[in-house]
């Protein structure tokens, strides 16, 4: 039984998954920065609410 060799990709089709994270991580970061003083409010008008 022969063993195949895996494909040897290209360098142009890299792995990306790293470099993905990354900026999905730092865009959320930045969106909960924007947006923390309305979530914040939002926050506060509920638990007025409830009580």
């Amino acid at each position: 039984m022969k063993r195949f060799k895996q494909p040897v990709r290209p360098p142009r089709d890299k792995d990306r998954t790293p470099l993905v994270r990354a900026s999905a991580l730092l865009l959320m970061a930045g969106l909960l920065y924007l947006l923390w003083p309305s979530a914040e409010t939002a926050y506060l008008a509920m638990e007025s609410v409830i009580r």
